[in-house]
């Protein structure tokens, strides 16, 4: 099945091959040209990451129930508490703790998409969807 990928300052492309989206997956940075991406299925759902490196946050917008999800972890990585603010070239998101994602856990969860198999099971879903329907 064929993808769209799109890269902040990057022409979309359709992919059929993993490998192209985990590079460029791993080429982002909050701080840098690529500072966000998408990779959407033909029904119109699509996950959706912004920053790079060890400071991800992951989305998913679920069709056609049009759920939109924010991934989390049971335990937060980071040693930070409070709400953080993270600054991308599509502008800026806050964020728990517990919703920063290295990018090993970014890919495993694009990879999964991608192959349509299960999701890791340390990746928690958090339903965002009356939040981002506001804004």
């Amino acid at each position: 099945m064929k993808m769209l990928l799109e890269v902040e300052k990057k022409k979309p492309a359709q992919v059929h091959e993993f490998s192209k989206v985990e590079k460029a997956l791993r080429a982002l940075k909050s701080y840098g040209p690529q500072s966000y991406a998408s990779l959407t299925k033909p029904d119109g759902s699509y996950l959706q990451v912004a920053g790079g490196r060890v400071n991800c946050v992951l989305e998913m917008r679920e069709k056609p129930s049009d759920r939109h999800w924010r991934a989390h972890l049971e335990v937060a990585k980071v040693p930070f508490k409070g709400q953080q603010t993270l600054m991308f070239g599509g502008g800026h998101m806050t964020m728990e703790p517990d919703e920063v994602l290295f990018v090993e856990d970014v890919v495993a969860v694009f990879k999964a998409f991608f192959e349509s198999e299960p999701f890791p099971k340390e990746i928690k879903w958090r339903d965002m969807s009356q939040i981002v329907r506001k804004t």
